[in-house]
């Protein structure tokens, strides 16, 4: 299995889902991090296709990545993680992030928030980032009847740091809420507001788009999706395993749900209270 950041909790719960499932069946699995750096992902390939392993769950570093291709044209058995390749079709399991995406700018314009910010992955495709894209653009369009640019803010790597550092970039769109990609991303964000001086939710709302056991934590209580973490885990292991036993079987996608859970790091906007 080969992830983009193993220090992120949610990766290490997908982990445990198809670890025990391909356990049961006779397999070990051996977790790689790609860290979002194409170059160290087409290296742990190569040695990946030497060491002949049975197959490949990975989630990849675009949507137009060569590593998919060069899988499939070794006869590699591959799943994919939350973004299908645009051209080479495969095995893939998502998440339904658009529901809980949905539900949570309805809960922030219920608030009263008008100029809410979004943090998506930018530098490559990503038919994940683009569908949430698309959900946000349709909902400022319908519900205020304009997209500001300026509240989209793309970020090559989601982590705690870059979430830190993204904070004068959100700021300077003046938002009064901000959704975050993921609980790391997210708690950077927090981190920054409070270096600027903003405390949440008092001075801004925040949510993330991400469930890790971080987001549950008292002092913490980041409103967010919860997602079946365990669940993508073993979903990925069952396709990887029904390819491996029949190699020309159709490709399947399974897309598991996620819903909102409304915690403390969200509030009415500042001028409402």
């Amino acid at each position: 299995m080969i992830i983009p950041d193993i220090a992120n909790p949610m990766f290490g719960e997908i982990a445990r889902g198809a670890s025990d499932m391909l356990e049961d069946a006779g397999y070990h699995l051996l977790v790689l991090s790609h860290d979002a750096r194409p170059d160290r992902q087409a290296s742990q390939i190569r040695n990946l296709l030497r060491q002949r392993v049975d197959g490949v769950i990975l989630q990849p570093f675009s949507s137009r990545d060569d590593a998919v291709p060069q899988l499939t044209e070794a006869g590699m058995p591959i799943v994919l993680l939350a973004r299908r390749h645009l051209e080479q079709p495969s095995d893939h399991v998502t998440i339904d992030l658009c529901t809980p995406l949905l539900e949570g700018l309805t809960h922030l314009a219920a608030l009263g928030h008008r100029r809410i910010a979004i943090t998506l992955m930018g530098g490559r495709p990503s038919t994940s980032a683009d569908a949430r894209f698309e959900t946000y653009c349709r909902f400022m369009r319908d519900r205020f009847g304009e997209v500001d640019e300026a509240l989209i803010v793309r970020l090559e790597r989601t982590e705690l740091e870059s979430g830190r550092m993204a904070t004068p970039a959100l700021l300077a769109a003046q938002p009064s809420a901000v959704i975050a990609s993921n609980d790391l991303l997210a708690l950077g964000i927090r981190e920054g507001l409070r270096d600027a001086g903003l405390l949440v939710p008092r001075d801004l709302s925040l949510l993330a788009l991400d469930d890790t056991f971080l987001s549950a934590l008292p002092g913490i209580d980041l409103t967010s999706p919860t997602l079946p973490k365990r669940e993508i885990g073993m979903a990925a292991a069952r396709l990887i395993l029904e390819r491996i036993a029949e190699p020309d079987r159709p490709f399947e996608t399974v897309t598991l749900p996620a819903r909102l859970v409304v915690r403390h790091s969200t509030a009415a906007r500042p001028a409402l209270r």
